[in-house]
């Protein structure tokens, strides 16, 4: 009997059903960079059909890099029944580029969760630049990628969006400059809840500041 197999993983996603979105492709103990989560076909049908029961894109916690995620990246392109995306703990960096050049028209999608990725600075620079044109997402969580001095630039962007109400930046890299002009921003911004701990600040007044924003003490 051969090792390698190809199991139909049955997943709770948008509303609780269970949907067969994802595959686990074993192929032996010698091939472990080939072992992991893939994407069945039926998820990208569902997506590039609209299927209106699929109204969360949960993707957290499958290991998917980039060549695994672009088609379906891409597939939200045309799709107008998707409003939160959960693409948290993969390895994604270029579909993250994509996605962001999609969201900047999209308006649909409301939430979006892509911490613990592959996101370099360029393609956080692509993200800041979504900020200041999409006019529907409220919720982001860019938490545990290597945002860094890009953060100038989603401060830049926040000041150009009137919708996102939620947005966490914790874990980025952020050094004391870009921070401040970062929590400039917000205090201007429609931005209700903030988290930003956890960066590479070296004064402690911002650390503490990005540890306990809040909009009322603006």
């Amino acid at each position: 009997r051969s090792v390698n197999a190809l199991v139909a993983c049955w997943m709770p996603l948008s509303g609780g059903e269970p949907s067969p979105y994802f595959e686990w492709e074993y192929k032996g103990l010698n091939s472990a960079s080939d072992t992991g989560w893939r994407p069945a076909p039926l998820l990208l049908e569902h997506l590039r059909n609209n299927h209106p029961d699929l109204k969360v894109l949960n993707l957290d916690g499958r290991g998917l890099g980039d060549e695994a995620a672009l088609p379906l990246v891409r597939a939200l392109e045309e799709n107008t029944t998707v409003t939160s995306l959960r693409l948290g703990r993969n390895q994604m960096d270029e579909a993250l580029g994509a996605l962001a050049e999609i969201l900047k028209t999209n308006a649909s999608v409301t939430s979006v969760d892509v911490r613990q990725n592959d996101m370099g600075a360029g393609v956080a620079a692509s993200w800041a630049a979504l900020l200041a044109t999409n006019a529907t997402l409220t919720d982001l969580n860019l938490s545990s990628n290597q945002i860094g001095a890009s953060a100038k630039d989603l401060a830049e962007a926040l000041g150009k969006n009137s919708t996102l109400r939620t947005l966490s930046v914790e874990d980025c890299g952020i050094e004391d400059a870009a921070a401040v002009l970062l929590l400039e921003a917000l205090g201007g911004s429609g931005v209700e809840e903030f988290r930003g701990a956890n960066n590479r600040c070296l004064e402690k007044a911002t650390r503490k500041r990005l540890r306990a924003w809040a909009k009322t003490q603006q």
